[in-house]
């Protein structure tokens, strides 16, 4: 039996690699639109996850997760429904202050927006699945927008 060569065994890594982990199809078009917004003149801050809970809902196939965000002395709390293909996002923003939020799908072009209640409340539904970002701003002009990390529904 010949040896292979280096090049030759890193092909056949390559080729085992490719077929039993693909790329995820909705990853390129996820890594264009992260990078089309760090090079944008925006200067969006993340918000930095705290807490994620998972709870078991329903006998239809729905289920349900929590999210917590916290930014400086801004504290979302999201709550993730699927049903489906669609999801729905019921948020609440403490403390409440006028902003709309707007979900950014990773490969959509049209986003979702809500505008948030006096008691910090917000919902936006018939979200598509996949990766999502959640971009807050505030209506006060001296407070800059920020940004949830992608996560995914």
């Amino acid at each position: 039996m010949s040896e292979l060569s280096r090049d030759a065994l890193l092909g056949i890594v390559r080729d085992v690699w490719e077929r039993q982990d693909p790329v995820p199809d909705h990853l390129v078009a996820a890594m264009q639109a992260a990078a089309a917004l760090a090079a944008s003149d925006i200067d969006v801050e993340l918000m930095e996850l705290v807490d994620r809970a998972t709870e078991l809902v329903g006998a239809r196939g729905s289920s349900s997760y929590t999210l917590r965000f916290v930014h400086g002395d801004t504290d979302l709390l999201l709550r993730v429904a699927v049903d489906g293909d669609s999801s729905r996002v019921d948020g609440w923003i403490v403390p409440p202050e006028p902003m709309t939020v707007r979900a950014l799908p990773g490969d959509r072009p049209t986003p979702h927006a809500a505008v948030v209640s006096e008691g910090g409340r917000f919902e936006l539904t018939g979200l598509p699945l996949g990766l999502l970002r959640l971009r807050l701003e505030p209506h006060d002009t001296d407070r800059p927008a920020f940004a949830t990390p992608t996560f995914e529904i």
